[in-house]
């Protein structure tokens, strides 16, 4: 399974407000940085692999601890969900036709 593809999955895990704000983003970027380290040799696309999954590791850990501990008027709300959301100049009976 390609590397960029194991990334995607780790970025599924993240609370669905945050994924909707960066995961396109944080994808994109590690995609193209990926191709860099790559070009650069294996050890260096190694340690780059393993430098980005710790990361992502800390970063899943901070951001759930964060929505865990927040209170409780802002633990519940999340932002809308681009994936069901209506594109702008699409009619409804078109999108949901």
């Amino acid at each position: 399974m390609p590397v960029t593809r194991v990334y995607a999955l780790l970025l599924r895990l993240y609370p669905m407000d945050y994924q909707v704000l960066f995961g396109d983003e944080m994808a994109n970027a590690f995609a193209e940085a990926a191709v860099e380290h790559r070009a650069r040799g294996s050890a260096v696309f190694a340690r780059f692999v393993v430098g980005e999954s710790l990361g992502v590791t800390a970063s899943l850990a901070s951001e759930w601890f964060a929505k865990w501990t927040s209170d409780r008027s802002i633990r519940g709300r999340y932002m809308p969900d681009r994936r069901t959301m209506r594109p702008p100049g699409v009619s409804k009976r078109h999108h949901y036709g």
